[in-house]
């Protein structure tokens, strides 16, 4: 029996979990049910309860109730921001093509989401210009709980964010302009930008956001004519930017006088409950373009909306000649979406999203081990998960043959130099066992191949040399030393023997530095099971420059 009452709430739970009778992702028994169960006083369940989610194990959601969380064995992948900027190439429209296979992989997979109430023969022309004005006031009262103060006569509707984000790109820069992207981001912004001919400079970003010292030397070196920021949840690790990171960007926006455009399709994927803050929500200038919707594969079943704050007069002819609007079913269904309260709405899909991102986690790790691990995440749509070795040519591409709508490869997310280590995988998968079966093929075939066996007579070897005596300089005499025991290209008659031996020492360091186990990688990942972070380099690396 437990030495407290409440310690026997803990001890059910793992019980549970042993058993497989609770998994990561579901919502756990109320306070009041599970009193009634185990015949504890309600206090006591709630101080449980407390200490369950103190360790991780569960997480309170309001108005939701208490969820089992995946708590994961391995250590958790470093995102680290980038410390120099690349220009991408411009193939044209080919990296677009490349991107347009994987966009199932990028929009909720749910074919229920924003599918329309009414029978298809209900459905009306779409309306011309912005949209109907009730829709706009439900968008502008959502954005609201953003800290987005828009007026509905200010928003614009469409079927497509890319499409205007497309125009926005066309309407604001010309061809051969330079624009500053934050990256890892949604690879259709930096493949759209390479196929309208402009020169994208990419800025990697880590779990604290990007340096923003090299962002503003960029921008002073560079003829930068637009900045393109994906807002919160919109990389592929769904980082939460912090305020005063976002403060410090728009004093350099509001400096510089640069139209920016915020890419935000996941702020109502939050890990966390309570509003997230964007840029938009700090942009009293209003210079920021603020795009935003909701995506899902199914057809007609997207919605976006648009802010074009100051380039409004430019921005609306572009808008009207694309001719983007939704019809009134869609219309309906998207305000409907936007009540907190409705069977339907964003609240209740994202908590579904993050239950499943869990189970997502949970069946990865368990069956993949020490192969992959996770960059923290805290909201959105993918995980960003880190491969030990990356699969070749012949494994990638049979890999993506078949889970294009699952995954998205690092090279498109990412253009750091580890990018092939790296995959986007799609949260709101219904069935993630057949891509786990295809990458644990993948990786245990790639790890018996012929040219990783052919490391271990050199482990071996290593070892060997490690179990022999240590020699000390001074137990060497000079008379000892043969000329065929030191390797050299050339040698002085006046070279001493304590540089002799400092040399024959240095060379057998650098040869064991080449040979790294397997042992010795997996004691590094597992040291610890949390990132070390300092909250104070924080704000000098990132706030401060």
């Amino acid at each position: 029996m437990a030495d407290f009452l409440y310690k026997g709430v803990v001890d059910w739970f793992l019980d549970q979990m042993a058993q497989d009778a609770i998994l990561p992702g579901d919502r756990m028994p109320s306070l009041r049910v599970l009193s009634k169960q185990l015949g504890l006083s309600l206090n006591t369940i709630i101080h449980g309860y407390e200490l369950l989610g103190e360790d991780g194990w569960i997480e309170s959601r309001p108005k939701s109730g208490y969820f089992v969380c995946h708590r994961s064995e391995t250590k958790p992948a470093l995102l680290l921001a980038s410390e120099t900027l690349i220009k991408l190439a411009n193939d044209g429209a080919k990296p677009a093509w490349s991107c347009l296979a994987h966009r199932g992989a990028l929009v909720d997979q749910s074919d229920a989401f924003l599918s329309p109430t009414t029978r298809q023969e209900d459905v009306h022309l779409p309306v011309l210009g912005k949209g109907h004005l009730t829709a706009r006031e439900s968008i502008s009262d959502y954005l609201k709980g953003l800290g987005i103060k828009a007026h509905a006569s200010q928003i614009w509707l469409g079927y497509s964010p890319l499409a205007m984000f497309t125009q926005s790109v066309q309407t604001l820069t010309q061809r051969g302009d330079a624009v500053l992207v934050l990256t890892p981001c949604d690879p259709r912004i930096t493949t759209t930008l390479q196929s309208l001919g402009r020169q994208v400079i990419a800025l990697g970003s880590g779990e604290r956001g990007a340096d923003l010292d090299i962002a503003i030397r960029c921008l002073r070196d560079e003829s930068i004519r637009l900045v393109v920021l994906p807002g919160q949840f919109s990389f592929p690790a769904g980082q939460l930017i912090s305020n005063l990171s976002l403060r410090r960007w728009l004093a350099i926006i509001e400096e510089t006088k640069l139209p920016v455009i915020e890419w935000d399709m996941c702020s109502h994927l939050a890990y966390r409950a309570g509003s997230m803050m964007t840029y938009k929500s700090l942009d009293s200038s209003d210079h920021i373009v603020y795009i935003g919707g909701v995506e899902s594969k199914g057809v007609g079943r997207s919605a976006s909306w648009c802010l074009a704050g100051r380039h409004q007069s430019v921005l609306e002819g572009a808008f009207l000649g694309a001719d983007m609007s939704l019809s009134d079913t869609q219309q309906t269904a998207l305000s409907d979406a936007l009540q907190p309260n409705s069977k339907r709405s964003l609240t209740r899909r994202a908590r579904e999203i993050w239950a499943n991102s869990e189970r997502v986690k949970a069946h990865l790790e368990a069956r993949l081990g020490e192969h992959v691990s996770f960059a923290s995440s805290k909201g959105g749509m993918s995980l960003w998960m880190h491969l030990s070795t990356p699969l070749d040519m012949a494994g990638t591409t049979a890999l993506l043959a078949n889970f294009r709508h699952a995954i998205v490869p690092g090279a498109l997310v990412s253009h750091e130099a580890d990018a092939k280590h790296w995959f986007a995988v799609n949260v709101t998968l219904d069935d993630v066992e057949p891509l786990a079966k295809a990458l644990a093929e993948h990786l245990v075939s790639d790890e018996a191949s012929p040219d990783n066996q052919n490391i271990e007579p050199l482990e071996e070897s290593t070892e060997e040399a490690d179990l022999a005596p240590a020699v000390e300089p001074e137990d060497i005499e000079p008379e000892d030393i043969e000329p065929e025991d030191v390797e050299t290209e050339s040698m002085d008659s006046d070279v001493t023997l304590s540089e002799v031996v400092e040399t024959a020492n240095t060379a057998k360091a650098s040869s064991e530095e080449k040979v790294i186990t397997k042992e010795e990688d997996k004691k590094s990942r597992d040291a610890s099971t949390e990132p070390l972070y300092n909250p104070m380099l924080d704000l000098i690396n990132h706030d401060f420059g």
